[in-house]
């Protein structure tokens, strides 16, 4: 694995993965602004987030409870937690379930009261509190090591204004930045496609943290880790190839030279970090160019070895032809062999090889 892959995030001994590959990157995961049934016996009651009932705030579907992320006892438990973890001897520290996600979206039971102002939290002031409790981490952290958040959310999320209400006020404090919402909620019916607009959202967030020079980290689900599956997934299951593509092209037009992709395809049997496919050893080469967009909403983008074309409006777009595109191609993951000028169906990614 270690001489596959030049960054794992993993929780076992880093040891062995740098004896394989001295240059490989482990990272090490942190929950970020929550703590676990354990912590809430230790931690002082003014850390832990409460609800308007002065209840404790649990995650939905985890066993783990939201802090007050500014409050200075949290801040010192978080500094400890970053030398401790640190300490095992990873390359970088992994911060979870960061953005807004934790006091907008169903994530957690009830709403987090600011003790501040005894009101839920608003955006600006729970991102605000956010900033601190990572520089208490960073602060914390041997210099030199990596230090990755996840949270950017969907970018609709991403792009909200002012900046001060969105996600990306935190990449000043991160070497990376992930999203697990990139093109699709997880949970979200198989049928829904994004638009064409949102579906422009989500590529240039890819653009944007690569832009500002930081490692993005791109994770598109159809299910959950826990093995939650999309609404409609009984019926449209011939989908799930579909997005894998889709999303995995997407990614492509707009990646940079430090991002990175995972697909989920929510079977519980599967370990959510190792579901691998085809289409991943594609032999495309290095970027030679730029994405462009070409005729009826379709996008391309040139490599070495191929080029990549996604449509991603409702309808079919005929005629396709790309600049040097010439000669038959392969559609990976498919196995077909194609030839310009190309066809390509609605809400449809191609990774194009040269024969």
């Amino acid at each position: 694995m270690a001489k596959r892959f030049p960054i794992i995030y993993i929780r076992a001994d880093p040891a062995p993965f740098h004896r394989a590959d001295p240059q490989v990157r482990c990272i090490i995961y942190s929950l970020g602004p929550y703590v676990t049934k354990g912590d809430l016996t230790t931690l002082a009651t003014e850390a832990i987030a409460h609800d308007a009932s002065g209840e404790v705030v649990k995650a939905r579907d985890w066993p783990n409870w939201l802090i007050v992320p500014d409050n200075p006892k949290l801040l010192d438990h978080e500094r400890a937690l970053a030398r401790k973890l640190m300490a095992g001897g990873y390359d970088g520290l992994f911060v979870d379930s960061l953005g807004t996600a934790p006091i907008e979206s169903g994530y957690v039971l009830t709403k987090a009261i600011n003790p501040n102002t005894n009101k839920p939290y608003t955006a600006e002031e729970w991102l605000a509190a956010e900033i601190k409790l990572v520089r208490a981490a960073k602060e914390s952290i041997p210099p030199g090591k990596l230090l990755f958040m996840n949270g950017l959310g969907p970018g609709t999320r991403y792009w909200r204004k002012p900046e001060a209400a969105s996600p990306r006020i935190l990449l000043g404090q991160f070497d990376g930045a992930m999203s697990e919402s990139i093109w699709r909620m997880a949970k979200a019916p198989l049928s829904e496609w994004p638009s064409r607009e949102h579906w422009m959202l989500d590529i240039q967030i890819i653009q944007d943290v690569d832009q500002r020079g930081l490692y993005g980290f791109w994770w598109t689900k159809c299910g959950s880790v826990i093995g939650e599956k999309p609404q409609d997934e009984e019926m449209n299951q011939h989908l799930i190839p579909q997005w894998r593509r889709f999303a995995l092209a997407s990614y492509l037009l707009a990646a940079g030279p430090k991002s990175y992709f995972n697909f989920l395809a929510g079977d519980k049997k599967l370990n959510d970090a190792a579901q691998y496919y085809p289409e991943y050893d594609a032999p495309l080469g290095v970027a030679t160019g730029a994405m462009r967009e070409l005729a009826n909403g379709v996008y391309a983008r040139p490599f070495s070895g191929g080029l990549v074309i996604v449509n991603p409006t409702d309808k079919p777009a005929d005629g396709v032809r790309p600049v040097g595109a010439r000669g038959d191609f392969t559609s990976a993951g498919e196995g077909r062999k194609v030839r310009a000028p190309f066809s390509i169906p609605a809400h449809t990614g191609w990774i194009l090889t040269r024969e």
